[in-house]
């Protein structure tokens, strides 16, 4: 009997050790370095290749569609694929930060707060109020059904982590797996902060509801330690050779070619002899209109869409480094010309000191010297360009607007995002289209309904009908 317990204890033990699974280690077994270049890559990647390719330049009518032109006239999907790899990445952004504490490396820890508020932003830009405080618990705390938190709410503690973030960083300390900006962790202080100014910018309307005022964007300024040239651009090149290629690169031919010039873009691009437009965009096919570019409308039918203007022959595609270069794109998160531009708002509007004109001016060189461009001075002094030939503070803000609108060609869904809180450019939609404004929101993913349904019903109830058309929080 003795022997038969000893036998049986040491099967045991053996049976726990087998049912280990050495695929999945625990948090205190994982690697930071091989985390953090997951996460950079998988929502860089999202943004880009998915949202800014596929959904954000299309309804920002910076391209056109002229095949599955859905999301063209607004039959939108819900997006539960974005919804799944943000949260799963928001989950190892949040591990990335638990391994900097076991560590004591304060920069993984400020790393992880940045991109897991990078993260949510996104989310809650998308949805609305989304789960947030819960959002993480399942492995913890088995909680697989976690409450949607009030955008409001996200908001205050999003700007709570990104200013703890920027106060952890320590050039002392060293991190290995660091994809977007090889271990500068000033580069990474800079991204922080002006990640918090954008987000500030993105609240403008709801300042006295969140306890926030000028005062906030010129103590980021104050700081000054924020992006001060391209180099600094938080943003991940694609790479020449491999799995990690611009995807459109080896994609199908139709999955390229369905995106066409927008009329909206070619005639701002053409008014002021824009040199992006040959960057942007190529000259169309039809050999009888050689060096002629053509847009095409936002929101066409897919019959209307592919036969306008004679057909596809007669609509310019996109520029070679959108197909047949490699790593000619990159995933950016942020580009140093577009903070450029929130600084020219904020100074327009007194919010912080500064030379508006100059931030301007030097945002679309900026954006020019990351195209490989430098137009010459006749540019920046033409009507439609110059500063100073606007008459009205309201048309100075209208050509910021615009310029930074033309930078954002393929960055994440910003482009939506800032016309949604600017309106600028205005954008009318398509005849096609099934709305006569621009819808603001995503629908929440079916799988909520199946497996959050309480709590679903719960936000539906406050937030307003998941319908594309119903304003979020932020936009009311």
């Amino acid at each position: 009997m003795v022997a038969l317990l000893a036998l049986g204890l040491t099967a045991c033990e053996d049976l726990a050790t087998f049912n280990e699974n050495p695929n999945a280690p625990t948090i205190d077994q994982a690697s930071p370095n091989l985390i953090l270049p997951k996460i950079l890559y998988e929502v860089g990647n999202e943004m880009t290749a998915d949202l800014g390719w596929g959904f954000s330049n299309i309804v920002s009518q910076l391209v056109a569609t002229n095949n599955f032109t859905s999301v063209d006239i607004y039959a939108w999907g819900t997006y539960s694929g974005t919804w799944d790899l943000m949260y799963r990445n928001a989950r190892d952004a949040q591990n990335l930060i638990i391994l900097g504490e076991n560590l004591g490396n304060d920069n993984y820890v400020a790393i992880g707060m940045t991109m897991k508020a990078y993260i949510f932003s996104v989310l809650t830009d998308m949805y609305g109020d989304i789960p947030y405080s819960e959002a993480l618990q399942g492995k913890s705390d088995a909680n697989f059904t976690p409450v949607y938190d009030n955008q409001q709410a996200i908001y205050t503690d999003l700007l709570d982590q990104l200013e703890q973030a920027s106060n952890l960083f320590d050039v002392t300390q060293s991190i290995d797996g660091d994809i977007m900006f090889s271990g500068d962790v000033v580069k990474w202080a800079k991204f922080t902060n002006s990640l918090r100014f954008r987000m500030i910018m993105r609240l403008e309307n709801k300042w006295s509801e969140m306890g926030l005022s000028s005062t906030d964007l010129q103590a980021i300024v104050d700081k000054g330690v924020w992006m001060e040239s391209n180099d600094d651009s938080a943003m991940l090149p694609y790479l020449s050779v491999g799995a990690n290629r611009w995807p459109l690169h080896t994609s199908r031919i139709g999955s390229f070619e369905e995106k066409r010039m927008s009329q909206t873009i070619e005639a701002q691009l053409n008014a002021t002899a824009d040199p992006r437009l040959e960057v942007y965009f190529r000259p169309v096919a039809n050999p009888d209109s050689t060096g002629v570019y053509r847009g095409i409308p936002n929101g066409l039918s897919e019959d209307n869409a592919i036969n306008f203007n004679g057909g596809p022959k007669n609509q310019s595609t996109l520029g070679t480094r959108f197909r047949e270069e490699p790593d000619a794109v990159d995933m950016v998160f942020m580009h140093y010309s577009e903070f450029l531009f929130l600084l020219a708002e904020a100074a327009e509007k007194g919010y912080i000191t500064g030379d508006a004109e100059a931030f301007y001016v030097e945002g679309i060189a900026a954006n020019m010297e990351y195209y490989g461009l430098a137009p010459d001075a006749s540019f920046y002094d033409q009507e439609g360009v110059a500063m100073s030939m606007a008459g009205t503070s309201a048309d100075r803000l209208e050509l910021i607007g615009t310029q930074k609108w033309l930078s954002l060609f393929m960055v994440g869904m910003e482009p939506y995002f800032d016309i949604r809180r600017t309106g600028i450019p205005a954008l009318t939609p398509g005849q096609d289209a099934l709305f006569n404004e621009v819808p603001v929101r995503i629908q929440y993913p079916s799988s909520e309904q199946a497996l959050n349904i309480d709590n679903y019903d719960a936000v539906v109830a406050r937030q307003g009908a998941d319908e594309i058309t119903t304003m979020m929080w932020l936009l009311q």
